[in-house]
């Protein structure tokens, strides 16, 4: 089963928020901005501060919530200017593992490489090294999607596989 891939920051985006929402840092940061939120609005209501304060904790719990997520869309966009995300890339799934080619090289990974396989809400990504992962967008399995996972859940242990 082939599938071709053209590379979007969208897709690049969306799993590093999975990877920086499903640890417990990425808990933390919302927690933080959600406290500084309640904190003033607490205060507010207590008459401890004026309404120009309470806007200013507000204001900076909202910058908490969002400094990740714009930092996140931004190393994804400096990311797609790499050059192996400037062109199409082709995964094949076979009995034996996936072939990558991209860049005019060619490169395959036994099922026994996949150290975790995981689906965000636009990804499934296949990890196959410590800093290598095959990022391969849901919208381009096209009708391959219940062929490929099938075959991964015959040939990934379930232990490695984080697909809903």
């Amino acid at each position: 089963m082939k599938i071709n891939v053209r590379m979007k920051s969208e897709f690049l985006y969306d799993l590093l928020l999975f990877h920086t929402y499903s640890k417990f840092s990425g808990f933390l940061i919302n927690v933080l901005g959600l406290s500084v939120m309640i904190t003033g609005g607490i205060l507010l209501g207590m008459d401890k501060i004026e309404v120009p304060q309470a806007v200013m904790y507000a204001a900076a719990g909202m910058l908490f919530l969002s400094y990740t997520p714009f930092t996140l869309k931004m190393r994804a966009r400096k990311m797609m200017m790499a050059p192996c995300y400037q062109q199409e890339i082709s995964y094949v799934f076979h009995e034996q593992g996936i072939s990558e080619r991209i860049l005019e090289r060619e490169n395959s990974y036994s099922w026994s490489q996949v150290e975790k396989a995981i689906s965000t809400p636009k990804d499934i990504a296949f990890y196959v090294g410590k800093e290598e992962a095959l990022i391969l967008p849901k919208e381009s399995f096209g009708e391959f999607f219940i062929p490929v996972m099938k075959l991964i859940a015959e040939n990934v242990t379930r232990d490695k596989i984080y697909i809903r």
